[in-house]
C-alpha cells in the first residue's frame, strides 16, 4: 500500500444491517442497546419486536430530568415512546444491563440469535482481535460495544485529520462530544499508509457520516475499559447455530466469555 492509499473492509454482517440503520433514524432517549438489538433482529428478517419492546424484554429503566445530561450536542431529545417503561429518580439508576438482552427478545424470534459477552483488559490489539473473528464469512457477526463515550474521539473528526492519522502524520485527537455509557456497533477498519482507523456505528444520525464515524483502537479500547467504576464489554451477535464454534475461537484468543456490570439495574 503506498502513502495515501486507503482501504475501507466492513464487516460481512453489516452489509444487511447498513439499510435497516439508515432507515431507523436516531435512537429513543436511553435505549440505545435495544435500538442496537431491533435493529439487527429486523436486519435478520424479524420485524416484530420494537427497540421499546426489547427494552421491556430486557428490564431497560428511563432517568427523569434534563435530557441535556445524556444527549450529545449534536442530538435532540426523542422520548415517543410506544409503551410505558420503568423510572429511575436519576441518570445512575437507569440504563439496560448487558445481561438483559440474552433473554425475552431473542427468545421471541424462536432462539435464532444470540448474544455472546466478551471482556477483557481491553488493548488497541484485543479490539482488532474482535474485528479479525468477526471478518468470518459465514457468521456475519456483528460486535457491540458497551463503553464510555468520554474516552473516545469526537465523531466530527475532520477528514484531512483522518487523512493526516493514516497517512502516519501527528495529530491532535479531537475531544469525546459527550459522557455517558453507551452501545455502539463496529463496523469495520479503514486501513492506511501507516495506521488504521475504525469504522464505528452509531445512533444519532447526526454523528459523522449519518451515524458512521471513525475512531482508533486505542480509544475503543480506553472507552470499554471506562475508568468510571463499572464494567464495558463486547456483545457478539450471531446466529445460535454458530456459538459453539464463536465460542471456541473466543476462548482460543483467550478472552472471558462473561457478562460485565456497566451500573444498570439487572432484570
Amino acid at each position: 500500500m503506498e502513502q495515501g492509499d486507503f482501504l475501507v473492509r466492513l464487516l460481512p454482517g453489516m452489509v444487511q444491517l447498513a439499510d435497516v440503520h439508515r432507515l431507523a433514524g436516531q435512537q429513543h432517549d436511553n435505549l440505545c442497546g435495544p435500538y442496537w438489538i431491533a435493529l439487527l433482529l429486523r436486519s435478520r428478517g424479524f420485524h416484530q419486536l420494537t427497540p421499546e419492546a426489547v427494552a421491556q424484554c430486557a428490564g431497560s429503566v428511563l432517568p427523569t430530568g434534563d435530557p441535556k445530561t445524556w444527549l450529545p450536542r449534536t442530538a435532540s431529545s426523542r422520548q415517543d415512546y410506544s409503551v410505558a417503561l420503568p423510572v429511575a429518580a436519576g441518570l445512575s439508576d437507569a440504563g439496560t444491563s448487558c445481561t438483559g438482552f440474552n433473554g425475552g427478545s431473542l427468545n421471541a424470534i424462536g432462539g435464532a440469535y444470540t448474544l455472546v459477552a466478551i471482556q477483557a483488559e481491553w488493548s488497541a490489539a484485543r479490539v482488532e482481535v474482535v474485528l479479525d473473528l468477526c471478518r468470518h464469512p459465514t457468521w456475519k457477526a456483528i460486535p457491540l460495544c458497551n463503553l464510555r463515550t468520554d474516552r473516545r474521539w469526537s465523531a466530527s473528526l475532520p477528514v484531512s485529520d483522518a487523512i493526516a492519522y493514516l497517512n502516519g502524520e501527528p495529530i491532535t485527537s479531537p475531544a469525546a462530544d459527550w459522557n455517558v455509557g453507551h452501545f455502539l456497533a463496529l463496523a469495520g477498519i479503514v486501513e492506511g499508509y501507516e495506521r488504521s482507523l475504525i469504522l464505528t456505528c452509531d445512533t444519532y444520525p447526526s454523528f459523522g457520516w449519518q451515524g458512521y464515524h471513525l475512531q482508533p483502537a486505542d480509544a475503543i479500547a480506553q472507552s470499554l475499559n471506562r475508568g468510571d467504576g463499572n464494567s464495558g464489554g463486547i456483545l457478539l451477535f450471531i446466529a445460535t447455530q454458530d456459538k459453539e464454534q464463536v465460542e471456541q475461537c473466543i476462548k482460543a484468543e483467550e478472552f472471558a466469555i462473561e457478562a460485565w456490570d456497566n451500573g444498570s439495574p439487572s432484570k
